[in-house]
């Protein structure tokens, strides 16, 4: 089911608010996240959400699935941890994929970096198993 830009706008302006009080209980106020709710998160139909910090600051761009956004409840909450829980690991990432994408090949760098983005997918996943049971719901959407 599509929905209207005002109904769009509505929804953003409450997943925004839910994630700020998430970042704020996370411990991760220092951050500046945007959010966005948009059909195709990261222009990947399978994605539910994608971050995407500024390079060097404390700001992030957080995507959000239409779907996920209207549905609510543990779906949504464990979707936005998780990408919340990214910007712990943005000084880390970076440390490979800005550091050493010139000290590499492009293979050897394109193998590295593959292998640290998928060890590092699968830590989030676990910490927001855990972290997510600990936070609010968001009020609306299914329960």
């Amino acid at each position: 089911m599509s929905v209207t830009q005002a109904e769009k706008g509505r929804l953003q302006k409450k997943v925004a608010r839910y994630v700020w009080k998430l970042r704020s209980e996370m411990w991760l106020s220092r951050w500046k996240v945007d959010v966005l709710v948009t059909e195709y998160p990261g222009e990947t139909e399978s994605n539910l959400a994608w971050i995407s910090p500024t390079n060097h600051q404390h700001r992030a761009e957080l995507e959000v699935a239409t779907r996920v956004a209207e549905e609510g409840g543990e779906r949504l909450r464990q979707t936005i941890v998780h990408e919340l829980l990214h910007l712990y690991g943005r000084d880390s990432n970076d440390v490979i994929r800005l550091g050493l994408l010139k000290e590499l090949s492009t293979s050897a760098y394109n193998i590295l970096w593959e292998s640290y983005r998928q060890a590092m997918e699968l830590m989030v996943d676990d910490m927001a198993v855990a972290w997510a049971e600990t936070l609010p719901l968001p009020d609306w959407g299914t329960p």
